[in-house]
């Protein structure tokens, strides 16, 4: 007689990833909306059901084991089948054009994935997409040139109460000081910054935490694209204040300077955030709800090296 089969639970699986894309399973258990007992039960769960250890201890968090890394790489694979058969089964009679604006960052991590998904799914709707920043793409929905726009918002920022718009949250995210271990911190020099160009929300918060800690720094790079930043940061040029969406395995969170005097903690939590048209047609509406949930799906990266530089 055959043994009998273990069954992943979808569920599972989803907890799994957002705590190790997070890099914070306390984190997950805000975003999913559990609490973080409960989400160390669904943690154990899975554990019982593969057999296998999961996490590993190292220093003040938790790492993937091998074979916790050999399950990360399937659930996303398991997830994103599971995603594309719910968002075919929904696509029923939904044609026409959307048009998109996404913010750089988000643009660089996901835009391919989520268009060439959403094609699949949905391939008698025509997706425009417009990647801008945060301002330009608000002035694009009020002016109709756009019928959905997904931006950066800070956690207490509330929008206009505009009857013609509707505003969903996606994910939030924690802001961390980020480098590398090849970063040269000078003990007693200013702090060096990779910093996106004015406006940006990011380099606003890191500079003003900098301002009020009275801790000196200086402009080290600036860039117009994510990717840039990135590789500045890996090369060492020197920290940059960001979230975990994205973040390459060869950076991490920065906590203290040379000398042990700790980098401001109070960076703060930024929310992405859909605004969109209330006045859109149905099958858009419709199509739209899609395109949001496909768009959470792929805010994904892999997981994430934890230490300090």
């Amino acid at each position: 007689m055959r043994a009998n089969k273990a069954n992943l639970e979808i569920n599972l699986l989803r907890t799994f990833v957002t705590g190790v894309q997070l890099g914070s399973f306390s984190q997950a258990a805000q975003q999913i909306g559990r609490t973080q007992s409960a989400i160390s039960l669904q943690i154990k769960r899975l554990e019982q059901i593969t057999g296998v250890r999961l996490l590993e201890k190292q220093g003040r968090g938790l790492i993937l084991s091998p074979t916790g890394e050999t399950l990360y790489r399937y659930a996303l694979r398991i997830l994103d089948m599971n995603d594309e058969v719910v968002a075919t089964l929904r696509s029923q009679d939904v044609a026409g054009e959307t048009r998109l604006g996404i913010p750089p960052d988000v643009a660089e991590i996901c835009l391919p994935k989520v268009l060439m998904r959403l094609a699949h799914t949905h391939p008698e709707m025509l997706v425009e997409a417009r990647v801008d920043r945060n301002r330009k793409l608000i002035e694009d929905l009020v002016a109709k040139a756009l019928d959905i726009a997904v931006v950066w918002r800070n956690e207490q920022q509330v929008d206009n109460d505009d009857s013609a718009l509707h505003y969903r949250d996606i994910s939030a995210y924690t802001t961390d000081w980020i480098g590398a271990r090849a970063t040269r911190l000078v003990p007693g020099a200013p702090v060096p910054l990779v910093l996106m160009g004015a406006p940006c929300m990011f380099r606003d918060r890191a500079i003003a935490a900098l301002d009020a800690a009275g801790i000196p720094w200086r402009l080290a790079f600036t860039s117009t694209s994510l990717t840039g930043i990135w590789a500045a940061v890996e090369a060492g040029i020197g920290i940059t204040a960001r979230t975990a969406l994205g973040r390459p395995r060869g950076v991490h969170p920065v906590y203290n300077l040379p000398n042990g005097t700790p980098l401001p903690a109070t960076l703060g939590t930024v929310r992405l955030r859909a605004i969109m048209r209330s006045d859109m047609p149905s099958a858009t509406a419709r199509f739209v709800i899609e395109l949001l949930s496909v768009l959470d799906s792929q805010l994904t990266g892999p997981p994430d090296d934890e230490g300090s530089a």
